[in-house]
C-alpha cells in the first residue's frame, strides 16, 4: 500500500481507484479485451457479444507492460478507450 497517497494493488488498480478519487470523465473508458492475436499484429476484441467490436494495430497504443507480457490469444487486457481520439490504450494483462 502507498501510505502517501492510500493507495492499493497492481498498477492497474491504483489507476481505477485515483480516476475514482479525482472525477470521472466520460470521454474515457477502462474496458477488458481479449486477445484474438499476439504481438506484432495485435488484435483485441472488446464488448460484450452483441456490441463486440475487433481493434487492431491501427486502433491500438500498447503499453510496454502489455508488450513485454508475452499476450497469448485468449488472454484478457486491461484497455482504456478514449472516443475523442477512437484510440485504445492496451495497459496491462489483466490475470
Amino acid at each position: 500500500m502507498n501510505k502517501r497517497i492510500g493507495l492499493e494493488g497492481s498498477a492497474a488498480s491504483k489507476l481505477v481507484q485515483l480516476m475514482r478519487k479525482h472525477g470521472h470523465n466520460k470521454d474515457v473508458t477502462i474496458e477488458l479485451g481479449e486477445v484474438l492475436a499476439p504481438m506484432p499484429n495485435l488484435q483485441i476484441r472488446v464488448g460484450d457479444e452483441e456490441d463486440a467490436i475487433d481493434l487492431d494495430m491501427d486502433d491500438l497504443i500498447v503499453s510496454k507492460t502489455a508488450a513485454d507480457a508475452g499476450l497469448v490469444v485468449g488472454d484478457h487486457v486491461i484497455i482504456i478507450g478514449d472516443d475523442d481520439t477512437q484510440l485504445y490504450f492496451v495497459i496491462d494483462k489483466a490475470v
